[in-house]
């Protein structure tokens, strides 16, 4: 028996966004739900806890979404919550919108799940949440700055099922960032309880417990309707209850446990690299890294950049016009999107979920369904917006300076045969390509930080032919700079950098692929009679003749904007037909004008097929250092397993690259005396349709900034104006006026260092949020935004105000000087 002071917490974890989608119907107390039946069993069978054991406190680790949704179709649910709230039987802890793996997105998201979810909580409960707290970790070394940003005090480190982050024998620790935010922090030690252990008591615990200063015994839950999972009532922990009651615990929620003990001063101040994560986004079955070619991951970051996008594009809009965003409509957006973020969507994928139609699908396919939706409406909302000059114009959503190879948009926007584009008056180099077997155009986009530009098309004399620079042959080719080549005969493509003196070795394929038959592959079994060949691994050469991946290759085009090598094979053939039952393709592209170099992947399985799928980057490029990504910083890397959010970067301080992902974060990296490779996890177990990876290799010794950049330009789309059809010809054979275009915003900034994250307008201010993507300070750096904007203040996340800032200003411009700390964020409120 335990006789030191300790506290007890005693959590349900639950959410509507997830596994609350698997669940919408069912009856409780004689009523029956559509949409919320889960949650709201779930919050009352806690709230009948706190009743059951006199002197229970419950608490709650929900989505902010849940409440609200729960809210519509039960408020006595609500009203008996905020009840037991005010007597002090209950608590809510948490106060992020969607749950999400807050490291797996992107900036902007990490900030908007923890200040939507704090303001929806204290409209739907009146709670001013101070604790924050997540089941599946949501950890980078970021965080604490976030946390402190956005209303937060204090954090718990104690998470089921993904990892535990640095375990560590401390009840509390002043847990750092690493822009040198200190918040308060439960760590992970071996006091956290998981929900599967049930029907007995803590006596295993009571030694663990005398080995700590006052600390807080966790003890997960998760309430689960009838006949699932963990239990569908408190009553599994009766004893281990009673026990804590008699040996004389302190039932708290988080926040009441940091009120009573944040204020120690033998706290240890500790920073957490992210190295020391132990994330594991693939612990369930039927989800995490990989499955299913990780496409909703890739349509998360799509989704993100277009609402980004629109947002910026309606901020400024707003101010150009002296009116005020569509609010509500921008709010409903940045939910929904939250909600799709939901830590169920990045692992348990295929859970069963149910849409506000009543179809049954599961997660995966939903929230990639849901996902593109969202992208095609805010990419045209931003399109629309950016008409409003009723010209042909292109615009830079993002707060860098914009330089990259794109594709056309098809109709109006497409430069057409024996036409050459302009951009500004002057003339850009075009290419004709092909994109799923159809007629594509490329070009290569220059514009300033939120920069816009008009466009049109004038006739050419002659075609826009290959480079005589280019030197081509069947299987490679070789500019001023690159030296590409296919080496027979598998998926190997060995590129040489002429400029560093450092090569590469790419294997767009690699890994074993494995049949599914008709007792698991539903009704598309991978077994047919008229089979002639089944490759049963992307390469190696261990398999019979026909069980390889036969590869084949060409230089597929070539033009003034870049030159492809394209790697192809058959992996699944009949007798009967000339189809292929399922094919893969790797394409290497040389972008002349960039300097970049494009890895595209494809895959098309017409069968379900079991594969364990890689990307292969192997450089040799000695002593080199490896960093990775995370929202809002960058890290150097020790360890093996991997996760970077968008980018790697490689350096050895004279020779380097940064390789660029669009959603594909897990990683393994093997280091040699003479370089390394890195792998990236293209697909894993079963897959079945067509998928596409895209990675960017630039080579080059880059700051952290510079990388940061090049993320930002490679994942964003350029907004093309949204024109009349009718008169789109017309307005792209008018002249237009040439020049430099200052942009929609037009942002600068004295340091290269600062790197804006957001542009948006809320209670009728806008603000710009900027981070200091470097480990070094910034002093007085100038800023500017061309507006004649008369008041600006430094905020807080919130759009608390902080401190005043002297605006400078001329006949179109305002200017300022701002400090940054390393890795320190900023946001300005102008009006």
């Amino acid at each position: 028996m335990t006789t030191k002071p300790f506290y007890y917490l005693f959590c349900n974890h639950w959410t509507q966004g997830g596994i609350g989608f698997a669940f919408p119907s069912g009856w409780l107390d004689g009523k029956k739900y559509v949409r919320t039946y889960s949650s709201v069993y779930t919050i009352q069978k806690m709230l009948d806890a706190a009743d059951d054991f006199p002197g229970l406190k419950v608490s709650m680790e929900l989505d902010a979404y849940l409440y609200e949704e729960v809210a519509k179709e039960d408020p006595a649910c609500i009203e008996r919550l905020k009840r037991y709230i005010a007597e002090g039987k209950a608590g809510v802890d948490g106060g992020t919108y969607g749950q999400p793996f807050g490291q797996d997105y992107g900036w902007e998201p990490n900030i908007r799940q923890l200040t939507f979810g704090r303001q929806s909580l204290l409209d739907t409960l009146g709670a001013d949440i101070k604790a924050f707290l997540v089941e599946e970790q949501w950890f980078h070394p970021q965080l604490p700055q976030l946390l402190l940003q956005s209303g937060f005090k204090y954090a718990s480190l104690q998470n089921q099922n993904s990892g535990q982050v640095m375990p560590m024998n401390e009840s509390m620790i002043n847990w750092r960032g690493i822009d040198g935010s200190v918040i308060p922090a439960v760590p992970a030690n071996d006091l956290q309880v998981s929900c599967v252990r049930q029907y007995t008591d803590y006596s295993a615990y009571a030694e663990r417990l005398g080995g700590y200063e006052r600390p807080l015994l966790f003890q997960w839950v998760e309430i689960w309707p009838p006949g699932m999972d963990w239990g569908a009532s408190a009553l599994p922990f009766k004893e281990a209850i009673q026990q804590v009651l008699e040996w004389g615990g302190r039932p708290v929620t988080l926040g009441d446990y940091f009120e009573a003990e944040a204020d120690r001063t033998d706290l240890k101040d500790i920073y957490i690299p992210l190295d020391a994560s132990n994330y594991a986004n693939n612990w369930y079955q039927g989800g995490g890294w990989g499955y299913d070619g990780d496409r909703i991951l890739q349509a998360d970051k799509r989704a993100e950049r277009a609402l980004l996008a629109w947002e910026t594009l309606a901020a400024w809009n707003a101010v150009r016009s002296g009116g005020n965003v569509d609010e509500a409509l921008w709010e409903r957006e940045w939910k929904e999107i939250m909600v799709l973020q939901n830590h169920d969507y990045s692992v348990a994928r295929s859970y069963r979920a149910v849409t506000e139609q009543g179809i049954v699908t599961n997660a995966g396919s939903y929230g990639v369904i849901a996902y593109d939706a969202m992208t095609s409406r805010n990419m045209q909302r931003a399109g629309e917006l950016a008409a409003g000059k009723n010209k042909p114009m292109i615009v830079n959503p993002i707060g860098v300076a914009y330089r990259r190879t794109v594709e056309l948009p098809d109709g109006v926007m497409a430069a057409r045969e024996g036409e050459m584009l302009r951009i500004n008056g002057a003339s850009v180099p075009t290419q004709k390509v092909k994109r799923g077997g159809r007629d594509k155009w490329i070009t290569v986009i220059e514009l300033p930080a939120y920069g816009e530009a008009g466009f049109d098309t004038v006739p050419q004399a002659g075609d826009a032919a290959a480079s005589d620079e280019v030197q081509r042959w069947e299987t490679g080719f070789e500019d001023e700079r690159y030296r590409v080549e296919w080496v027979k005969p598998r998926w190997d493509v060995w590129i040489t950098d002429k400029q560093q003196q450092v090569s590469w070795t790419v294997k767009g394929f690699t890994g074993s692929i494995g049949k599914v038959n008709e007792h698991d592959g539903a009704m598309f079994h991978a077994l047919s009679p008229g089979h002639e060949q089944f490759a049963f691994a992307f390469d190696g050469t261990t398999h019979a003749p026909d069980q390889l991946a036969w590869v084949t290759a060409s230089v597929e085009e070539s033009g003034p904007v870049r030159t492809t090598l394209c790697l192809r094979s058959d992996l699944v053939t009949l007798h009967t037909t000339n189809t292929p039952v399922a094919f893969a393709e790797a394409r290497i592209s040389v972008d002349h004008v960039t300097g970049r170099i494009e890895i595209r992947n494809h895959l098309n399985a017409g069968v379900y097929l079991n594969v364990q799928n890689w990307m292969e980057l192997a450089y040799d490029i000695a002593g080199a250092e490896v960093y990775r990504d995370f929202p809002f910083g960058e890290e150097k890397t020790d360890i093996r397993d991997l996760y970077p959010n968008t980018y790697t970067r490689v350096s050895n301080g004279s020779q380097g690259f940064t390789l660029v992902h669009t959603g594909t974060q897990r990683m393994k990296l093997e280091r040699t005396a003479e370089g390394g490779t890195i792998r990236h996890l293209q697909a894993r177990d079963r897959v079945h349709g067509d998928y596409e990876w895209i990675f960017t290799l630039v080579p080059g010794c880059h700051e952290p900034w510079e990388s940061a950049q090049l993320a930002q330009v490679l994942t964003t789309e350029p907004v093309f104006a949204a024109l009349n059809a009718a008169a789109a010809q017309e307005q792209l054979q008018a002249p237009h006026a040439s020049g430099n275009q200052p942009g929609i915003a037009g942002f600068t900034s004295s340091d290269a260092r600062l790197i804006p994250s957001a542009l948006y307008m809320k209670d009728g201010q806008l603000f710009l949020r900027i981070v200091n993507y470097s480990p070094d300070a910034v002093q007085e750096a100038a800023l500017s935004l061309r507006h004649p904007f008369t008041k600006a203040a430094v905020t807080n996340m919130e759009g608390c105000l902080v401190q005043s800032v002297a605006l400078r200003s001329d006949a179109e411009s305002v200017m300022w000087n701002q400090s940054f700390n390393p890795w320190q964020i900023v946001t300005i409120a102008l009006s």
